[in-house]
């Protein structure tokens, strides 16, 4: 892995007045910041930091892979920009795109680009949604093609992929949604030269497509010539046995010989599209519609697996197929989750639905992927209780258990930080089945009755309906 700037040797080009201008209070915590993105080189004003100094930094900063932004707005779509090749080296900044086609001549494009343009799942904390349209010209037609795009342009924010390799098909397009800020899809040996030109005068993005590695990085060395800096590759995408492997690897060594070794010439994001694979394999019947779907999804999880920079998909147009993007999205999700920190969300003691004073209370974690799943649950179960949430550093439960991150002590000062009892009429306190063994403990510590909850909140409700006896437990309180 090329080797990051440490935090010392961007420290010594500032000034060190601490300033605060940045948002900061210090400049060494600037400067801790700018190297997590958090902050922006240009967050620091001018009159701190003179040109050449800012110049220096940026080059300490930059990292191997180029990054290139496309779309406008809150949903502008950044792909690349990654430092390690594996998330456990430090962890990937730029979450893999996922764009679905669609193509000119489609019948219900409209309905379908607002489909997706709104498509969105609510999980673990997160709003899930896709990242760009890939626009393909099928109808040959310049003029049908640029009207068709336009539309989109006006009716959706995602952003927008521009894909024909005409020249003329796509400089049409430009004209109508060059404000947009769309990526070029794609320039080839052929058509280089033209697509340069119409990038750079419009600055835009592009993409360069080759199945042959050397041709590829010509491509691109020879539009950064033109002035075009944000490129991005495309070694092309073959499914099939002994086709898949050799498309992991392409697309793999690209990124191997950027971030491992800082190779100028392989220092873009980049590009798989599953979605080929139906222009190859064409389903008679419903059996090989799915069949190629499933080849589709493996190689769209393979990709995202690597850290391809963006797959562009054909699947997930409509709720019929909504399986594709939700699966992506979620395992997406997992592989960007920051490894080098515990997610967490606040402790303290929280109303879920409409509680009263006799509703029960269960107890999670702050375990960001443990609270918001057991919330969720009790929701889903239409079940009106509190939750109290303890601060395990950020560790579920069976982890704070065994590490002592959840004690019975621990318990016990939330429950009378947060005034938990002083909420309802009883003193009877949920737990998850995995912290059964300090249920003795808690009682004694919490002045409490300990009920032993199910060992996953999908059976709450089934807990509730046949297990819930508050006059049960407040009896057996105060007979103790």
């Amino acid at each position: 892995m090329v080797k990051r700037a440490s935090p010392l040797q961007i420290y010594k080009l500032l000034d060190r007045s601490n300033c605060q201008s940045c948002g900061r209070k210090t400049c060494m915590e600037f400067v801790t910041d700018l190297l997590e993105r958090r902050v922006k080189l240009e967050d620091c004003p001018e009159n701190h930091l003179p040109a050449k100094k800012r110049q220096q930094i940026q080059d300490l900063i930059a990292p191997p892979q180029s990054p290139l932004e496309f779309g406008k707005g809150d949903r502008m779509v950044t792909i690349g920009g990654e430092e390690a090749f594996h998330r456990h080296d430090l962890t990937f900044f730029n979450q893999t795109a996922i764009a679905v086609e669609v193509y000119d001549e489609m019948p219900d494009l409209m309905d379908v680009v607002k489909y997706l343009d709104g498509f969105a799942v609510f999980r673990i904390g997160e709003n899930l949604t896709l990242d760009a349209i890939a626009i393909r010209c099928t109808s040959n037609n310049p003029e049908m093609y640029a009207k068709t795009v336009k539309l989109v342009a006006d009716a959706v924010k995602i952003p927008l992929i521009l894909c024909s390799f005409n020249i003329e098909i796509l400089s049409a397009a430009v004209a109508q949604i060059k404000d947009k800020k769309p990526l070029l899809y794609a320039a080839t040996k052929e058509n280089w030269k033209e697509i340069g030109k119409l990038a750079g005068e419009n600055n835009l993005p592009v993409v360069c497509f080759s199945t042959n590695t050397d041709e590829l990085v010509s491509i691109a060395q020879s539009l950064e010539t033109m002035g075009v800096k944000n490129i991005a590759l495309d070694p092309g995408t073959m499914i099939g046995p002994g086709y898949s492997s050799a498309t992991l690897n392409k697309l793999m060594q690209i990124r191997y010989s950027a971030i491992r070794d800082g190779s100028a010439l392989t220092k873009y994001p980049t590009i798989g599209v599953p979605a080929s694979i139906w222009a190859i394999e064409k389903p008679k019947s419903d059996d090989d519609f799915f069949a190629v779907q499933y080849k589709e999804a493996l190689a769209a999880v393979m990709m995202l697996s690597v850290d391809v920079s963006m797959v562009i998909i054909h699947s997930g147009r409509t709720k019929e197929d909504v399986w594709m993007p939700l699966a992506l999205m979620t395992y997406r999700q997992n592989i960007f989750t920051d490894p080098r920190i515990y997610p967490r969300v606040d402790a303290g003691f929280f109303k879920v639905g409409n509680p009263n004073r006799k509703s029960p209370i269960f107890m999670t974690s702050n375990y960001r992927m443990t609270k918001i799943p057991v919330e969720q649950d009790i929701k889903d179960s239409h079940i009106d209780a509190w939750l109290l949430v303890v601060d395990t550093e950020g560790l579920g439960i069976e982890a704070g258990v065994a590490g002592g991150q959840l004690s019975s002590d621990k318990i016990a000062e939330a429950v009378k930080e947060f005034k938990v009892f002083d909420a309802v009429d009883h003193r009877v306190l949920v737990i998850p089945g995995m912290a059964a063994r300090l249920s003795g403990a808690i009682e004694d510590d919490a002045n409490c009755y300990v009920v032993v909850g199910p060992g996953d909140s999908s059976g709450l409700q089934k807990y509730m309906e046949k297990e819930w006896d508050l006059d049960k437990y407040m009896k057996e309180y105060n007979e103790r």
